[in-house]
């Protein structure tokens, strides 16, 4: 059973499923949860990471199984970077259970082969040094500028919680998320899409917007000026409002 946090918020609106990234836990969506305080949010940790116990697999589909467990009836599920692999995994192979999904700056899923280059070089790095110091180098990286202070506390102890995973976990982890692109999952998963779908890129996004686009005619996207991977954390305003907009057009409000 996956360890999950729910915030009852003011009951209004779908609730929102929400799904961290590489070697985070659910503090990773955070600001997220607290930019819609009106809606019931339900935060998980994914299998292996946080207080959730190892599953027997890793891999984008098994985590995107195991979101089955805590889901609600029927969210808007919300994922950032790994976590947007495994929203739009849990969205396409569970229409019925979602209404729509947000991908935050997701990982790899029609990645360039420079892209793909890049996140090799990331996972040999995770073979020949400490995952921990590579993990924290990665997360620090992901930022273009200061945080507030209050922002800045809450990314030094996620950042905290990401250098503590496993070793193996975080390699294992890696290998999935550029698997689900190299195999052709993530493109067989944006063909299958069945509902609205709303991906937000950083700066600079490891996926072309455009190529996503072309990929579901259910996906609208979107990019936020003046941040990095860690998008919530720098520049939640922007997201909260384009994410605020797509809700009222698909008719998810």
């Amino acid at each position: 059973m996956l360890h999950h946090v729910r915030h009852r918020g003011a009951g209004r609106g779908l609730p929102f499923l929400l799904v961290h990234g590489w070697c985070s836990d659910h503090r990773a969506m955070a600001p997220v949860a607290a930019a819609f305080p009106e809606r019931e949010v339900v935060s998980v940790d994914l299998p292996g990471h946080g207080a959730s116990p190892p599953g027997p697999e890793v891999s984008i589909p098994a985590h995107a199984e195991a979101l089955l467990a805590v889901a609600p009836a029927r969210a808007v599920v919300i994922g950032h970077s790994m976590g947007g692999q495994v929203a739009l995994a849990f969205a396409a192979r569970h229409p019925e259970r979602v209404a729509g999904a947000v991908l935050l700056d997701p990982a790899h899923l029609l990645a360039s082969d420079r892209a793909m280059e890049t996140g090799r070089a990331l996972g040999q790095k995770l073979a020949r040094f400490p995952p921990a110091e590579v993990v924290t180098a990665f997360a620090r990286g992901m930022l273009t500028g200061p945080l507030d202070p209050e922002a800045e506390a809450a990314f030094d102890a996620l950042v905290a919680a990401m250098a503590a995973t496993p070793a193996t976990l975080a390699r294992a982890e890696w290998d999935a998320i550029l698997a689900w692109n190299g195999d052709g999952g993530a493109r067989a998963a944006l063909a299958a899409l069945e509902v609205p779908t709303l991906v937000i890129g950083c700066d600079r996004p490891v996926n072309r917007l455009s190529d996503l686009a072309r990929a579901s005619p259910r996906v609208a996207t979107g990019q936020v000026a003046c941040a990095g991977h860690m998008l919530q954390f720098e520049a939640m305003p922007q997201v909260e409002a384009m994410i605020r907009r797509w809700l009222r057009r698909a008719g998810l409000e």
